[in-house]
């Protein structure tokens, strides 16, 4: 429960609440309320393309408080309670920053982590694609899966120097040749 200064018209020029008003917001969300809210930041993004960080917050701040209000002591010029709408939020409540701003702290406090998180979350998985060259990608329409790469083969070359093998040489032209003994090639 926020406790908010009156924002009720007056009464014969008074205050009709000295003490304040006061505004209950519900304990907690349900489904369609939260998932409301959740696609008011999908209707962000459709607006802007990357908003910023502080419109989103701004944003979940605001829809928590119009849909998040369960009750008020707040009455119009004649007396009569007004009824809790998203609309008579707007109206009433967000007419009145000071009020607004102390609602809405206390709503993100009750409700950032069931919306916020779940939207990280999901924010998380799906990061955008990199950009790839062609080189690594493959080609259009292919349904072929890359052939698995052929195991190497232990090499028949022998690595211990034998009695007949030279040390190796480098030629003239850049060529490098082993310098055998007769032996050792019939």
């Amino acid at each position: 429960m926020a406790s908010i200064d009156c924002i009720c018209p007056p009464l014969a020029g008074e205050t009709r609440h000295p003490e304040g008003d006061t505004v209950t917001l519900r304990p907690k969300l349900d489904f369609r309320t939260a998932a409301t809210i959740q696609h008011s930041v999908s209707v962000l993004r459709l607006e802007e393309q990357e908003p910023a960080v502080e419109e989103v917050l701004a944003r979940l701040t605001e829809a928590y408080v119009r849909y998040g209000v369960e009750s008020w002591t707040i009455v119009d010029a004649e007396g009569k309670p007004v009824p809790v709408t998203p609309s008579n939020v707007e109206a009433v409540l967000f007419a009145d920053l000071t009020a607004a701003m102390v609602v809405g702290e206390e709503a993100d406090e009750m409700y950032s982590g069931a919306i916020l998180l779940p939207l990280l979350k999901r924010a998380s998985t799906s990061s955008p694609g990199t950009p790839t060259t062609d080189e690594t990608s493959l080609p259009t329409g292919s349904q072929e899966t890359p052939a698995e790469p052929t195991p190497l083969r232990p090499s028949s070359t022998s690595t211990t120097q034998t009695d007949d093998t030279g040390p190796t040489s480098y030629s003239p032209d850049g060529d490098s040749k082993s310098s055998l003994s007769m032996a050792s090639v019939g």
